[in-house]
């Protein structure tokens, strides 16, 4: 399986919690490949302590692939060192279409908590769209 991530990963603070989804920047993937194409994570970061699972819904399936999501430690670029191997959080793996080539997109809303118990987790709404070569 293929990984790869964007340098600059989307970030924000919120009640001494950070959230990132790193997104992958370009907007061509590989054809016949699995590809890690966001890992969201939220952490408190001095501690490195992860708030539960986050949930996700698919709002639209790719037309010409697959999605999987592992629960599992954050590979996310945006990460303290200190922090590296600690946080858990959610990978969403693209697989296209064996032979496809062409264009593709999908809609997803992850749903983060922000404490153990949060009944109220923070949305975000991803839309890549990207080429498959």
């Amino acid at each position: 399986m293929t990984r790869i991530f964007l340098g600059a990963a989307i970030g924000f603070f919120l009640a001494g919690i950070a959230l990132t989804g790193a997104v992958r920047a370009e907007t061509t993937l590989p054809a016949n490949k699995s590809v890690m194409i966001y890992d969201f994570a939220v952490w408190h970061p001095s501690t490195c302590a992860h708030f539960g699972k986050p949930k996700y819904r698919v709002r639209t399936e790719p037309k010409h692939g697959k999605l999987h999501f592992v629960h599992g430690v954050s590979k996310s670029d945006s990460l303290p060192s200190h922090c590296k191997g600690k946080v858990k959080g959610l990978q969403v793996i693209y697989t296209p279409d064996r032979g496809y080539r062409g264009p593709d997109s999908f809609v997803l809303t992850v749903l983060q908590p922000r404490f153990v118990g949060d009944p109220a987790p923070r949305g975000s709404t991803v839309r890549p769209k990207f080429t498959v070569k």
